[in-house]
C-alpha cells in the first residue's frame, strides 16, 4: 500500500482530558512524524471542543484515533466519529466499551478458554460501606497473599500496585479508587511480561513478533517507568519458538473473541516453566519511542508509520463509519 492511496490528509487525535494525556501526546506526535516520513498528510488534533469543526473544515478523509483512557477507548470519540461519518483505524464504539472494562472483557476471554488471573472486583461503595477488615481477609484467601490492585477501566499502570501482605491492601485500593469507582485485585502472577501486538489487513489477522519488558527492580507498577529509556527495556523473548507462535495464537484469539478490528496488544505474564495468562487487551497500543508496537514493527521487519499508513489506506477504503 502507498501514501497515494489516501487522497488527502489523515488526523491523528491525541491528547484528551484523561490522566493518560501526556502518553496521549507523544503517541499521537510519533505517530505523525512516521507518516510524515512516509508522504502521508497527517496532522495532530486534540480531542476538545473545536475537533469536529476543524476536521470537517480541513477535509479530512480518515482518523487514526491515539488517545488513550477515557474518551479514546471506551468509544467516546469512536461515537463522535461515527456521528460524522468519519471512517477511522480501530475498533468500533461497542467493542472498545467492552474491551475497555478489564472485569467484563476478562470474563469473556476466560469463557473462550483464554488463561486469565483468578481475581475479584470491588467497586468503591463497596469498600466504603462494608468495611476493609469485612473484605480483606475473604480477598486473601481466595486470591493469595500477593496481589496486584488496578482500576478496572484505564491504562498506563495508572493507579496499579502490587501488594504483599493484608495491611496494604487498603490503600492499595484507594490509590486505585483515584482513577476508577471500579478496582479489580488479582492473583499476583511471577514471570516475563511480554506483549503482542496484532495487526487486522484483508488477509486476516497477523500477529507481530513478541515483545519481552523488563522493568527496573521497584519500577514494575511504575507510571513513569514506561516512557523512561533507563526504567525499562524492550527485547526479543527468550522463549520457544512454539512458545512465542502459541503466544501470538491467543492474543489473534482475544482480538476476535473481543470483537475488536485493525490493531490491539495483548499482555502477557509467561511464568518460568511456561505457562502464561493474558492480564488485558489495549484497544489503542501506545506509539510512543518506548512503547511496544514501534519495537514490535521493527522485529517484524517493518515500521510504525508502514503498519499506521496500511491501517489508514484499509479505513479509507471501508468507506464512512456508520
Amino acid at each position: 500500500m502507498s501514501a497515494e492511496e489516501i487522497q488527502g490528509p489523515v488526523a491523528v487525535i491525541a491528547g484528551g482530558l484523561s490522566h493518560e494525556r501526556d502518553v496521549s501526546l507523544a503517541s499521537g506526535r510519533n505517530l505523525v512524524r512516521e507518516l510524515g516520513a512516509l508522504g502521508v498528510e497527517a496532522h495532530a488534533y486534540d480531542f476538545d471542543r473545536g475537533l469536529l469543526g476543524a476536521l470537517e473544515r480541513d477535509k479530512v478523509v480518515a482518523a487514526l484515533p491515539a488517545l488513550h483512557g477515557q474518551f479514546g477507548e471506551d468509544g467516546e470519540i469512536q461515537t463522535l466519529l461515527e456521528l460524522i461519518g468519519m471512517p477511522y483505524v480501530g475498533s468500533r464504539r461497542h467493542a472498545c466499551r467492552l474491551a475497555y472494562d478489564k472485569g467484563a472483557a476478562r470474563e469473556l476471554l476466560r469463557r473462550a478458554g483464554i488463561p486469565v488471573p483468578d481475581s475479584v472486583g470491588l467497586s468503591s461503595p463497596t469498600f466504603r460501606d462494608i468495611g476493609a477488615a469485612a473484605l480483606m481477609e475473604h480477598v486473601m484467601v481466595r486470591l493469595g497473599t500477593r496481589v496486584v490492585v488496578k482500576p478496572a477501566r484505564g491504562g498506563s499502570a495508572l493507579g496499579v500496585t502490587g501488594v504483599d501482605g493484608l495491611a496494604a491492601l487498603p490503600s492499595a485500593l484507594v490509590g486505585a479508587y483515584a482513577y476508577c469507582e471500579d478496582a479489580l485485585i488479582e492473583r499476583f502472577h511471577d514471570g516475563v511480561d511480554v506483549s503482542v501486538v496484532v495487526i487486522e489487513s484483508d488477509e486476516g489477522l497477523r500477529a507481530l513478533s513478541p515483545v519481552a519488558i523488563e522493568y527496573e527492580k521497584g519500577h514494575e507498577f511504575d507510571f513513569d517507568a514506561r516512557y523512561t529509556a533507563e526504567f525499562v527495556s524492550l527485547d526479543r523473548p527468550a522463549l520457544a519458538e512454539d512458545q512465542l507462535v502459541r503466544l501470538g495464537e491467543v492474543a489473534c484469539e482475544a482480538h476476535r473473541v473481543l470483537g475488536l478490528r485493525d490493531i490491539s496488544r495483548s499482555d502477557f505474564i509467561v511464568s518460568a516453566d511456561g505457562d502464561f495468562v493474558l492480564l488485558e487487551v489495549a484497544i489503542t497500543p501506545g506509539t510512543t519511542e518506548t512503547s511496544v508496537f514501534p519495537f514490535a514493527c521493527t522485529l517484524s521487519g517493518t515500521s510504525l508509520g508502514e503498519v499506521a499508513r496500511d491501517l489508514l489506506v484499509r479505513a479509507v477504503g471501508a468507506g464512512p463509519a456508520r
